[in-house]
């Protein structure tokens, strides 16, 4: 007679097949949640790929046969591009031959019909609406009420679950950024929109000269202080000020100012702003250090996918975008910051430091 394992030995034998995710991949399921429906709106609202079958056009090109905005026309580009649809040659977008055979109407392997199956989910017509408008109604609070993130962000209840969930991230992140940002010759960090103040904290227990200030809007500057006095850090080394960072002067007493996943939220406009706002309250010798996902693209190399997909949440519920290193260099350069400097972190995350060498000109 035929015998079998027991059930649990079958079991257990079979989830040790299955490779455990790592931090990476947990995060980038998360972080990659919009893409596919910037592919599927591609493929079945614009019919993208048709459009490019021998014809390479240029960005501008691009946005202005489908009526489309900037911002999220880059990060589409850039999102195909990292995934191979598309190749930038001499500042021309090429479909690729893979894109032309299997999405392209003029192809007889085309499935663009199958993937257009899902055109009217609402998601998939939501980034279509911003690739058109620009605009996001992604944060529904409740059915048939859509308010922006930055609204959110100003009530009780999603800033405490907004910045809790931050804090989690956090934990993964600011160990890294403890190591990758030297604090030996500094005495103060502001931390500019610092949250739960998760990365100033791991500056200060590996910096124990290091004293810190979170500028945050109510109500997250409570619960910046109650995890800091969870840390043992608030009151003493850390501090919270309340304030809005585009609205009230920054304080002039930090050589080292921090902005850990916050410029990625905002449009360029805003992220020169506070660029140089900095620029202005540091005094010279101080450091800027910009933390968050910044796709290398020197030497014109295209964005790893991972850090493509991030953007394309970032586009459709923020104002921002996942800024590239030369997208971030241009910004801190025209502000008056030099000596800029990359270096790669964990989970396609990365740090970006500059200096202030003289005043802004």
């Amino acid at each position: 007679m035929h015998s079998s394992l027991p059930t649990s030995h079958a079991q257990t034998s079979e989830a040790a097949l299955v490779p455990s995710p790592d931090i990476a991949q947990i995060i980038k399921w998360r972080d990659s949640s919009y893409a596919a429906d910037l592919f599927i709106a591609a493929v079945s609202w614009l019919d993208l790929f048709t459009y490019l079958d021998g014809q390479p056009v240029t960005e501008e090109e691009l946005r202005l046969h489908f009526s489309l905005r900037e911002r999220p026309t880059r990060t589409m580009a850039r999102l195909f591009e990292s995934w191979g649809l598309i190749s930038k040659q001499s500042g021309r977008l090429h479909a690729t031959a893979t894109a032309l055979q299997y999405l392209s109407g003029n192809s007889a392997d085309n499935i663009s019909s199958y993937i257009a199956t899902m055109k009217y989910k609402p998601s998939v017509r939501e980034l279509y609406e911003i690739l058109r408008q620009d605009g996001s109604d992604t944060w529904h609070i409740e059915r048939g009420v859509t308010k922006t993130w930055d609204a959110l962000m100003q009530t009780d209840e999603f800033a405490d679950l907004n910045t809790r969930g931050m804090e989690e991230r956090g934990r993964i992140f600011a160990p890294h950024l403890a190591e990758l940002l030297d604090c030996t010759n500094d005495t103060h960090v502001l931390d500019v929109g610092g949250g739960s103040g998760v990365y100033s904290a791991h500056l200060l227990m590996r910096y124990t000269s290091l004293s810190a200030t979170i500028l945050e809007r109510p109500p997250v500057d409570q619960l910046a202080r109650t995890c800091l006095k969870d840390r043992n850090l608030y009151p003493g080394r850390a501090n919270v000020i309340a304030g809005d960072m585009f609205v009230d002067p920054l304080p002039a007493d930090a050589s080292l100012h921090l902005y850990s996943h916050v410029l990625h939220n905002w449009g360029p406009d805003k992220v020169n702003q506070l660029l140089g706002k900095s620029f202005e309250s540091i005094s010279s010798g101080g450091r800027i250090a910009i933390f968050s996902c910044h796709p290398d693209d020197r030497g014109g190399r295209p964005s790893p996918a991972a850090e493509a997909e991030y953007s394309v949440l970032l586009t459709t519920g923020y104002e921002g975008c996942c800024y590239t290193f030369e997208d971030m260099r241009a910004m801190l350069e025209s502000t008056g910051f030099q000596e800029i400097s990359y270096h790669k972190s964990i989970c396609n995350r990365s740090l970006i430091v500059a200096r202030k060498t003289s005043r802004r000109q």
